[in-house]
């Protein structure tokens, strides 16, 4: 007996569920990749926790009312999700109830590597503006090789 899917029961299946091909296919019709924003913010007020960068992907970008947490955090820069991000979002579907996944860090550097694991540049000016304001730590993330004469 073929049962006919429903996107609310896979939104109900518990977070260790692992869909198939043809759930994630039925997913995929449903949730669209130009329906998501990947973002990244600076924390606006002083953090007791010490952490000042946010990388953002907005669920649902063209909504006419603003979010809360729109008022703490500076949204500087946004580009589409790339196809890595997508896929993690479909493979997680009803996993989340937010509007925002949100991934925070203390270094700029760190948000770089992580952004290199999806092929992903860092805009170069928000790289720039986290350093200004001090977000940055010890780390190297080229070699930089001098020659000796």
């Amino acid at each position: 007996m073929n049962k006919t899917l429903d996107i609310s029961d896979l939104y109900k299946k518990p977070a260790s569920y692992k869909f198939n091909a043809e759930e994630i296919a039925f997913i995929k019709k449903h949730l669209r990749k130009s329906s998501f924003k990947a973002k990244y913010a600076i924390y606006k007020p002083e953090s007791h926790k010490g952490i000042y960068i946010g990388f953002f992907i907005d669920c649902i970008p063209n909504s006419v009312r603003r979010s809360g947490i729109e008022n703490s955090w500076d949204f500087l820069y946004e580009r589409d999700i790339t196809n890595i991000e997508y896929q993690e979002l479909i493979e997680n579907f009803g996993c989340d109830n937010r509007r925002f996944i949100v991934y925070q860090y203390r270094h700029i550097e760190q948000l770089v590597l992580d952004d290199l694991k999806y092929n992903v540049k860092t805009p170069d000016g928000f790289i720039k503006r986290c350093k200004e304001l001090g977000y940055t730590g010890d780390f190297q993330l080229s070699l930089q090789l001098h020659p000796t004469e």
